[in-house]
């Protein structure tokens, strides 16, 4: 049985309010303040409710300026999301993922702007001091989905988005997997993460390909391994 996160309950929530009319496109949802207020639950909480809705497409988090619906209704799923310990579709899964993450890295490097050298860095500062386990999975699907935005192809974006969405359970699972095999793997991830920006910022779109190969297939290896203990 899955216990969902107390972010994940309010955006499912929020959402739910969003397709039920309650907030037609283009609308302002209450401030952080009055949504915390409303479920009952800290800001932070809503911050990252907020934040996983933007992920998904369905608000735009504007800084300083609010939070507007951009779609009321959910497209259908393309894929359904895989088992953690059902290696074959997971190993689909992570293929898929590496097939899009790398070539979105390159398109990236050739493409990107200063704002989004800026934005990536930003979210970079932001993961070194955060601490919270559904804090840091919300910043690490920012700085992937900043990539693929960098990339300057929306429907990479897009698909990559979607595929965070199916995947959250699975992706929250393995980057636990990953930490807890090794605590040394903390450092080595945010340096790994900084890597990759540090190519795209070059315009090296080689580099930036190659870091974030060697970055999904760590993944990918922890995986495996897990596999093979639990059987």
């Amino acid at each position: 049985m899955i216990i969902q996160k107390a972010y994940e309950v309010v955006a499912d929530a929020i959402r739910e309010q969003i397709i039920q009319g309650d907030y037609p496109v283009g609308s302002r949802l209450p401030s952080v303040e009055q949504l915390a207020v409303n479920f009952r639950v800290g800001r932070s909480t809503i911050r990252e409710a907020l934040m996983s809705l933007k992920a998904h497409g369905w608000v735009d988090v504007r800084h300083g300026g609010g939070t507007f619906v951009l779609q009321t209704s959910s497209p259908a799923p393309l894929w359904q999301a895989p088992e953690i310990s059902d290696i074959h579709q997971l190993r689909a899964w992570l293929e898929l993922r590496f097939i899009l993450e790398t070539e979105s890295a390159a398109l990236a490097a050739n493409r990107r702007s200063e704002q989004h050298i800026a934005e990536l860095f930003k979210i970079l500062s932001e993961m070194a001091v955060l601490d919270d386990e559904e804090a840091l999975e919300q910043a690490d699907i920012r700085l992937h989905t900043t990539l693929a935005d960098a990339s300057g192809n929306p429907l990479l974006k897009g698909t990559l988005a979607s595929l965070f969405s199916s995947m959250g359970t699975v992706m929250r699972d393995s980057r636990r997997l990953w930490l807890f095999a090794d605590q040394s793997e903390t450092g080595r991830l945010s340096e790994e993460h900084h890597l990759i920006v540090a190519a795209v910022q070059e315009r090296d779109a080689t580099k930036a390909k190659e870091r974030m190969a060697m970055h999904l297939k760590k993944v990918e290896q922890v995986l495996e391994r897990f596999n093979n203990l639990s059987r």
